[in-house]
């Protein structure tokens, strides 16, 4: 007696089968890339800052291929391209420029940065001391973050306090 599964079982082979017959019975082909170069040599003149338009070419292609009866054996291609040339030209006149520069009115020289007077007494900023006196400046920091539990200041601090220590050593 047939079952289902069996029935089913015979219907899978049979399929498999005819498509393997089928495929094999097919066409492929490879299709490869036209390559087509267009190209174009010649002189003009444009003005300063102008542009020119040389010209451009334009293609289009169409196929259709039939495999079969009606729509579903059928193919539809069409192609369309096009490409221009343009050119635009700005004169860069580098000797021209250098005499308008210097041959411009000259420019105002920065005004000197005013001088503080410090007072006896009055606070200094780290910048208005000598290297020797920023260098113990950057110690007393560094001492102050290790007591107060901050290594990585410290760190930064003794890093600067030896680079001025260095700096007012090769002064003397």
């Amino acid at each position: 007696m047939l079952t289902n599964r069996h029935i089913l079982r015979v219907a899978v082979a049979s399929l498999i089968a005819f498509s393997a017959n089928a495929a094999s019975a097919q066409q492929i082909a490879v299709q490869q890339p036209i390559i087509g170069v267009t190209s174009v040599s010649t002189t003009v003149m444009v003005p300063d800052r102008g542009q020119v338009h040389l010209g451009g070419v334009s293609s289009a292609q169409s196929f259709r291929q039939t495999n079969g009866f009606g729509l579903r054996g059928s193919n539809l291609g069409v192609s369309r391209s096009s490409r221009s040339v343009s050119a635009t030209a700005t004169i860069i006149d580098l000797h021209e420029m250098d005499e308008a520069i210097l041959n411009s009115a000259p420019v105002a020289a920065p005004r000197p940065r005013p001088r503080v007077i410090t007072t006896v007494g009055a606070p200094r900023s780290p910048a208005d001391l000598p290297p020797h006196e920023r260098a113990a400046h950057f110690e007393r920091l560094a001492r102050r973050a290790e007591e107060q539990g901050k290594p990585g200041v410290a760190k930064l601090h003794w890093a600067m306090a030896a680079k001025y220590r260095a700096f007012a050593d090769s002064l003397d």
